[in-house]
């Protein structure tokens, strides 16, 4: 499983994934409309791509250290996240078990630690960690659009976590909430 858009982007041995929601899709065979891709040098990488491919890079997040490519005529981006303890260290902080699967650039086999495979096959959507909606509130309302447009299923650890953190549903930005 590899994307074109990608390649040539990253050097050999440069340590790059697609990770979380672009995987997913992949896997359902789905349109990947935003591809995310952690790397060691997300601002580089995203200079590269735009360069390569045609596009405007700017950052997403100057906290978390990540860029955004967005090419003109198309509705998709890709975005450049920071990989600083490794794929595996990055997946733990990922939201749902089907978005915490991740996927070398360069191709290769998925890895999975959570079971996010598993989980997409039986249509369920699991946290990650209990404290996934605490970190990031946003993430209440993701749990039900992916329910609501996969057609999946909230496990019943999920959802109790979701019912005890609903409270924090309006900490978000505005903008965050509009957009999920």
């Amino acid at each position: 499983m590899r994307d074109e858009r990608l390649s040539g982007i990253f050097g050999a041995g440069e340590e790059a994934w697609i990770v979380g929601g672009a995987v997913r899709d992949l896997l359902l065979e789905r349109r990947v409309v935003d591809l995310d891709v952690a790397c060691r040098e997300p601002r580089a990488a995203a200079h590269r791509y735009a360069k390569a491919r045609g596009g405007a890079p700017f950052p997403l997040s100057e906290r978390h250290g990540a860029w955004r490519v967005a090419t003109e005529g198309t509705d998709e981006t890709v975005d450049f996240t920071p990989l600083p303890d490794g794929i595996e260290a990055d997946l733990a902080t990922r939201d749902f078990t089907i978005n915490a699967i991740a996927v070398p650039v360069e191709g290769g086999d998925p890895v999975d630690p959570h079971g996010g495979r598993a989980d997409l096959a039986a249509g369920v959507v699991r946290a990650v960690s209990a404290s996934i909606f605490r970190d990031d509130p946003h993430r209440l309302l993701r749990a039900v659009r992916i329910e609501e447009e996969l057609g999946f299923r909230m496990d019943e650890g999920t959802e109790r976590l979701l019912r005890e953190s609903v409270s924090l549903v309006t900490e978000p930005a505005g903008e965050r909430n509009l957009a999920e």
